[in-house]
């Protein structure tokens, strides 16, 4: 389970801050099984899968939005619509250092919604947005 719960999060943090990680090919078939979990449990569109698998995220359907939040809860980072701290820190600070792990967590762990997709959601947008930050410093 914490391989499951590492390899979620490494993609995840992968996508939102687009890092270049190399994953083993255990590890790509193990996030293909939870991408596709997450789009039968939120039962996205063939649209909204194309448009995940893009990085499409203008104009989002609720689907869609549930499954940014169904993906950050398999991961471990999202729990009772509480962001974890020490699993983002733990899994996204060996990625981008602990120093703008803890840039990011401290803009975006308080963002919330109005349900459990809008706080998936907004959370990501913000990750997306203090990525872009990293990026021009």
């Amino acid at each position: 389970m914490k391989v499951f719960i590492t390899l979620a999060v490494v993609c995840l943090v992968a996508g939102a801050f687009a890092v270049d990680v190399k994953l083993t090919d255990e590890q790509k078939a193990k996030s293909k099984v939870h991408f596709g979990e997450c789009v039968k449990q939120e039962n996205v569109s063939d649209e909204d899968v194309q448009k995940l698998k893009s990085k499409d995220f203008a104009n989002p359907s609720k689907n869609m939005k549930c499954f940014g939040a169904c993906f950050f809860e398999k991961a471990g980072v999202l729990k009772d619509n509480e962001v974890q701290e020490a699993v983002v820190m733990e899994k996204l600070g060996s990625i981008i250092g602990e120093a703008n792990a803890k840039a990011v967590l401290d803009k975006c762990k308080n963002v919330k919604g109005e349900d459990r997709c809008e706080t998936g959601f907004k959370i990501f947008a913000c990750a997306e947005a203090e990525k872009a930050k990293l990026a021009a410093a």
